[in-house]
């Protein structure tokens, strides 16, 4: 049974950039740019006109400024709350980034970042988690990461090298069945291997998991 086409919606008013993010996009089997907009209007309007998968899309451009940066980001998630956003900006300052993560994007990243991380992201938000560019998190650096997200224990307790082998492949979008296939190991061993390194960083969900992951910098692209 073949997989639907994964719709992606690019905003960004700089041509260049659309233009070189689409055409890597477009080399991903099975994924398909279905439009480029220049402003926060014409996002709004081409979301509901295309019902993209996922979007593309720069915290501020030319418009309306009450649908620039963060209100536009609560008003997609507000209207459209299926579809996984992905910010990818040049702003650096720290609490912006926080205000970027707390509206619940499912990536981040800093336009200094290489395309293979953009393909990344939305890999990722494509399966419903969250990734952090490498770049944003040096910039986010400066603040303290253990109040970014309340992840209790976060980081309390060492994982076992058995545990970070497996939670580093389940991070790579691996199933716990392809993990014990990969490690010979049994499917009930690996979930528990899991089970327990989600404990010791005090996440309870593979959401709550992969933001974790980022922060601490376990969620890093391989080159591609």
């Amino acid at each position: 049974m073949s997989l639907r086409t994964l719709r992606i919606l690019l905003a960004d008013d700089h041509p260049v950039i659309t233009a070189a993010i689409g055409a890597r996009l477009q080399t991903q089997t099975g994924w398909e740019v279905c439009g480029e907009v220049n402003s926060a209007t014409d996002l709004l309007h081409e979301v509901d006109l295309l019902s993209p998968d996922v979007i593309v899309t720069d915290y501020h451009m030319p418009g309306v400024a009450a649908l620039d940066g963060a209100r536009l980001l609560l008003t997609l998630r507000r209207r459209h709350p299926a579809v996984a956003v992905v910010v990818l900006t040049m702003i650096t300052n720290p609490l912006v980034l926080r205000a970027i993560l707390d509206a619940r994007v499912h990536g981040l990243l800093l336009k200094d970042c290489p395309l293979a991380e953009v393909v990344v992201a939305i890999a990722r938000a494509q399966r419903g988690f969250t990734y952090i560019g490498k770049s944003a998190l040096r910039a986010l650096a400066p603040t303290d990461l253990r109040t970014m997200l309340p992840y209790g224990r976060m980081g309390a307790q060492p994982l076992s090298t058995r545990e970070m082998e497996v939670l580093r492949l389940y991070l790579t979008g691996r199933t716990v069945t392809e993990i014990a296939a990969t490690l010979c190991r049994s499917v009930k061993t690996i979930s528990r291997q899991k089970n327990s390194a989600m404990s010791k960083l005090g996440v309870s969900n593979d959401r709550e998991l992969f933001e974790c992951a980022a922060l601490q910098g376990m969620v890093l692209p391989r080159g591609q």
